[in-house]
């Protein structure tokens, strides 16, 4: 057997392994255990950095201007609305009634895990929404897959604007390789885009109209929220050059594209803290800003969790039960006659 065959073999076995392992109830604690310990040290040393930094300097430096925190709202906000829209069109219904369910997927996806938001509005959208299972399934299927293509492209192509326009602080080795890189994004790109053609019918149950419109969507969302983010520090530190600021943006970028890790924001947060000295950009200053959007991320997410939730079980109480009440005369309508009493010979 050639040595791409044996690779090949190799690979199979180790993934058919992988999941193996990951259905077992040890498999699962272990990786359970892995994220937990992940997440300490990822804290932990978050912690550290800000104690060499100083909690003074970083609490001083806290913003004051109102604009930060309306920019984060229209931030975390941004998401939610536009997966209304979206599945609005897929599942065709009012986007209103899929609004609470989009902010309890985000919360999902964010703090739970990967994808755990789609499983979510799956069960949430089967008993709500009239439309078969299958379909609703394909839905958010196709939905994903186009979700993930495009911020993947999104992602490569600004970090290539980033790169090659001198947006950004980059160190000498990557200038050095700028046309490597180029080719990469090239390769990446034009690969994900001949992938789709290629197998669009085979993975995709979704229209091609329905499709493109589904990708302008998540292509207008995910360049809306860069905007906004970068909007959202200039307005705090204006004195900054823009430089610094899509430097700071390229960290972010790469930090959520990071698989299979847990609290992807701290570790965005502990990568902007790093990339500050290179910029000459206060340390204090960059941890206060990626340290309050996070902690405001999380409040946000555990505060409408539970007031989605509670206005999603008294919502379905209120539907578990009778249209209108019987009267009582209705009731004795409905009951059966006594029989009658038969005579005596």
């Amino acid at each position: 057997m050639t040595p791409p065959g044996l690779l090949t073999k190799f690979a199979v076995r180790a993934k058919a392994r992988w999941h193996t392992f990951q259905e077992t109830r040890r498999g699962r604690r272990i990786l359970k255990g892995l994220r937990y310990l992940l997440t300490v040290v990822i804290v932990g040393y978050l912690g550290y950095r800000m104690t060499t930094i100083g909690w003074g300097e970083i609490w001083a430096s806290l913003p004051r201007t109102p604009w930060f925190y309306i920019l984060f709202g229209a931030i975390y906000l941004t998401l939610p609305i536009f997966q209304t829209i979206i599945y609005g069109l897929i599942f065709r219904t009012s986007p209103w009634t899929i609004f609470p369910a989009a902010l309890k997927k985000r919360v999902y996806n964010k703090d739970v895990m990967s994808y755990s938001g789609e499983v979510y509005l799956y069960f949430w959208a089967r008993d709500r929404i009239d439309m078969p299972a299958l379909n609703i399934l394909h839905g958010i299927k196709d939905n994903t897959i186009v979700s993930s293509i495009t911020a993947t492209v999104v992602a490569f192509s600004l970090l290539a604007t980033f790169f090659f326009s001198g947006l950004v602080v980059l160190p000498e080795m990557l200038v050095e390789h700028n046309m490597a890189y180029a080719a990469v994004v090239v390769l990446v790109i034009g690969g994900m885009i001949a992938l789709g053609i290629r197998f669009r019918r085979s993975i995709l149950k979704l229209s091609g109209a329905m499709l493109l419109t589904l990708f302008a969507l998540h292509t207008a969302r995910l360049l809306l929220i860069q905007s906004l983010q970068v909007t959202q520090w200039v307005v705090v530190a204006p004195e900054i050059p823009l430089q610094a600021w899509f430097t700071f943006l390229a960290v972010q970028i790469i930090a959520e594209s990071i698989p299979f890790v847990p609290s992807r924001d701290l570790v965005g947060v502990g990568f902007a803290i790093e990339v500050a000295r290179a910029t000459q950009v206060p340390e204090a200053l960059i941890a206060s800003l990626m340290l309050v959007h996070s902690v405001m991320d999380k409040a946000l997410n555990l505060l409408l969790f539970m007031a989605v939730s509670a206005w999603d079980r008294k919502n379905m109480a209120r539907q578990s039960l009778p249209q209108e009440m019987p009267s009582e005369a209705a009731l004795k309508e409905k009951e059966p006659n006594p029989p009658a009493p038969h005579e005596s010979s």
